[in-house]
């Protein structure tokens, strides 16, 4: 996000156990969320980030699903979220 496309040599892991918030799930350029929108609260998860597109066919791309969903689909940016439960 520093105005040049990341290169991933690898997986890299990133977690945020007390969750977060994020302007969009699709468009990663975005500060507020589209008028009318709410913001997207993200539960505690682990990200993925991959040297390969992630296929929406083994994924969904919807924050909702309530499992593993791909996140800043097709951007350079692109993540698997993995949703996971803090005991």
């Amino acid at each position: 996000m520093e105005g040049r496309d990341p290169v991933y040599a690898g997986v890299g892991v990133g977690y945020m156990l007390r969750g977060g918030s994020a302007a969009s799930a699709t468009d990663y350029t975005l500060t507020e969320p589209p008028a009318g929108e709410e913001w997207l609260i993200d539960p505690p998860h682990v990200m993925f980030v991959v040297p390969w597109d992630l296929d929406p066919a083994l994924y969904s791309t919807d924050p909702m699903s309530g499992g593993p969903y791909i996140m800043w689909e097709g951007s350079p940016y692109e993540h698997l979220m993995a949703p996971v439960v803090v005991k």
